[in-house]
């Protein structure tokens, strides 16, 4: 009789753990999912979503990439290998891990302004008679993306951010100048143009300001006794630190869907496909790198190898390039903060010429006059030393 009505406690106290374990275990199987949450009070879950495909962490847990949880205001994000989760009830909802990602795998849906000449984005806790005219609320200044103001800069002439004075603090703020990174990206793009976007000081007193986003409840410090056993025989899950070498390269590429858009708008602002070069990092070879290597070592579709009958290519994409460094690993590779001259797409960074082995089918890189791959001509000479050993005339023993 107590055998039963233990199993029904264990039943309904891990009935929200089951719940939990199963949906971390879904979203990883998904290419488009939402972040793993732990409630399902909020309508947050339908607005803010991860793309797992171009996620560092999720598909590079070697880049250590932890920018969404260290901006965030509210601490309601959380990072192991592998695993990215969010505290819904916790999140205040400013965004402002959007806009850290660096390859745009966290979103929420893009605002819809209307043609406006000057576009002019406000805060949410702007008191309605204190708003102007055809305002774009947003829950955080610090929540725009830089890539989010290049395209408002293509419908619109100008942009303007208002500065109300209460973001350092503001739960959601956490600074002075939440919005400083993206404007000063965006600036540095427009170069001479930077004054279409503008930031403009209108302090309110604080009191005038609606209440400011609140956590929904505490984060939770105590556990039950089941879960704290749980936790203590729950072994941690350690990061994925293998070597990458040309046999064993990392697992797929990272999507970056934020630098598409970047460079999709300042074609679109520019008013061509080419665009100088000093937008996006440049690298050179300074011999031939490891090609392959090279190109597994990119996090993202900056480096890819393309293979020809004849020879392989490494292909460098400049505007999906993160200017992490990982390629100077592979030797013969330097990277530069900017490059020179007109970007105008992919180019061939460099080439090798390849062959096919006819005994072994193997892909490899000739040398002068070299038919057969470096294994099969030792095979040969192997073979042939066999074959001479086997035809010496044997001395008799003693002799």
């Amino acid at each position: 009789m107590l055998w039963y009505a233990g199993c029904g406690i264990v039943k309904q106290e891990s009935q929200n753990l089951l719940h939990g374990r199963i949906a971390r275990i879904l979203q990883q199987f998904q290419p488009r999912g939402g972040l793993v949450t732990q409630s399902a009070e909020t309508d947050l879950q339908d607005k803010l979503s991860l793309d797992t495909m171009a996620c560092l962490t999720i598909r590079r847990p070697d880049a250590a990439c932890s920018a969404c949880a260290d901006i965030c205001p509210a601490q309601a994000i959380t990072i192991d290998a592998r695993d990215i989760e969010l505290d819904h009830d916790l999140c205040t909802g400013c965004a402002r891990c959007v806009a850290a990602c660096p390859t745009g795998a966290m979103a929420l849906p893009a605002p819809h302004p209307k043609a406006e000449d000057v576009l002019t984005f406000d805060c949410s806790r702007v008191a309605q008679a204190d708003r102007q005219c055809d305002t774009q609320i947003v829950p955080c200044l610090g929540g725009l993306t830089a890539s989010q103001l290049l395209e408002s800069l293509v419908g619109h002439g100008k942009i303007a951010l208002v500065d109300r004075g209460w973001c350092a603090i503001c739960p959601s703020g956490g600074c002075a100048e939440p919005w400083a990174n993206a404007v000063q990206s965006v600036e540095s793009d427009l170069g001479d143009h930077a004054a279409a976007l503008q930031v403009i000081a209108a302090p309110i007193p604080e009191s005038r300001a609606r209440p400011a986003p609140q956590p929904r409840r505490p984060r939770q410090q105590s556990y039950s006794r089941r879960q704290l056993f749980q936790r203590l025989t729950t072994p941690t899950p350690t990061p994925d630190r293998r070597s990458v070498t040309a046999d064993q390269p990392f697992s797929g590429k990272v999507n970056a869907p934020a630098l598409i858009q970047r460079r999709d708008a300042l074609r679109r602002l520019h008013g061509t496909d080419t665009l100088p070069a000093a937008l996006f990092p440049a690298l050179d070879c300074t011999g031939t790198p490891d090609m392959r290597l090279a190109a597994s070592l990119c996090p993202t579709h900056a480096l890819s190898l393309s293979q020809m009958p004849d020879a392989d290519a490494l292909i460098f994409d400049a505007a999906l390039c993160l200017a992490c460094g990982d390629c100077e690993k592979a030797g013969a590779i330097r990277l530069h903060a900017q490059g020179e001259g007109h970007y105008t797409g992919p180019v061939t960074l460099a080439r090798q010429a390849m062959a096919d082995c006819p005994k072994c089918l193997r892909r490899f890189a000739p040398r002068d006059d070299q038919r057969i791959c470096d294994g099969c001509h030792k095979d040969n000479d192997l073979a042939a030393s066999a074959f001479g050993l086997m035809r010496r005339t044997q001395v008799p023993y003693g002799a």
